[in-house]
């Protein structure tokens, strides 16, 4: 098992971009197309944005908006099939699922390239230009992937951030980061056995008085479930957040609000300030 030590390392290369070793992955995790109203969905890649993987359902309604979400893998793998049928499975409810890496790619990625992701986005260079609701996007990721994606925190252009087996590297990175997130911040962690627990834990502690915020622990430790089919509970749970808070599913929202779902399949949940959390529906 891996140490605090090497995850650290792993961590520090979203915002430095160090050479390190990725958490390991064990190849695409996941199967699945998606289970959602949307469904099937499959990944594809444009050249305008050759550094990523592109996640969409593969037959969009006429007229239809889908929001965005950004996502960073494990260990910062440049690989955007690591949690393929995971975000499938997130892109079969309606959402545009932006991966770092490239299918099958090798190395790493860092948070300058969810930021090019970002820019992309709004250039309205993508062939699915048409679909994308921009005023709704998340940056959300996986271990080192979570780090990446608090680098994007401050970008006005993000509305949430999802923090998945993952958390700062150290106090200090906590109150200088976590401790001035106004928007909502919701934490899918893998209990004590998480690696990455400690740090969730405290980043979740010092969030402002006001932001809206949940914490889930699921007891499974740092590899979640998303090597099973769409994702297992992460994936269940992170389809309710994304309805939620990019599609302004009022049903979903329940999941967070009285803990009655979440608890059922074993989560144990804190939560504040979510009447913040205010969606219209697309």
């Amino acid at each position: 098992m891996m140490n605090f030590k090497t995850l650290f390392v792993v961590l520090a290369t979203a915002t430095t971009g160090l050479n390190a070793n990725p958490v390991p992955q064990g190849g695409n995790q996941g199967s699945g197309s998606g289970t959602g109203p949307f469904g099937p969905a499959s990944y594809s890649t444009e050249g305008s944005l050759s550094s990523h993987t592109l996640y969409a359902p593969k037959n969009i309604p006429s007229g239809s908006k889908l929001p965005i979400l950004i996502w960073g893998n494990g260990g910062c793998s440049a690989n955007g099939l690591d949690f393929q049928g995971f975000l499938n499975e997130i892109s079969s409810h309606g959402v545009f699922v932006i991966s770092q890496g490239t299918p099958n790619g090798r190395g790493q990625t860092n948070s300058g390239q969810m930021k090019t992701a970002l820019d992309w986005v709004f250039s309205g260079s993508s062939k699915y230009h048409q679909y994308l609701e921009k005023s709704r996007v998340s940056v959300s990721g996986m271990s080192c992937g979570g780090v990446e994606a608090y680098d994007l925190a401050g970008d006005s252009r993000v509305g949430n951030i999802g923090i998945f087996n993952s958390g700062l590297m150290s106090p200090a990175d906590s109150q200088r980061i976590a401790a001035t997130i106004r928007k909502p911040v919701f934490f899918f962690l893998g209990g004590r056995g998480d690696i990455a627990y400690e740090n969730g834990e405290r980043d979740y502690r010092v969030l402002p008085q006001g932001t809206p915020s949940w914490k889930g622990n699921l007891d499974v430790g740092h590899g979640g479930t998303y090597s099973q089919p769409n994702g297992g509970k992460f994936g269940v749970a992170a389809v309710r957040f994304f309805q939620w808070t990019l599609r302004g599913n009022a049903t979903a929202s329940q999941f967070f609000t009285n803990d009655a779902e979440a608890t059922q399949a074993g989560w144990q949940v804190e939560k504040k300030n979510l009447n913040g959390v205010q969606v219209t529906p697309l």
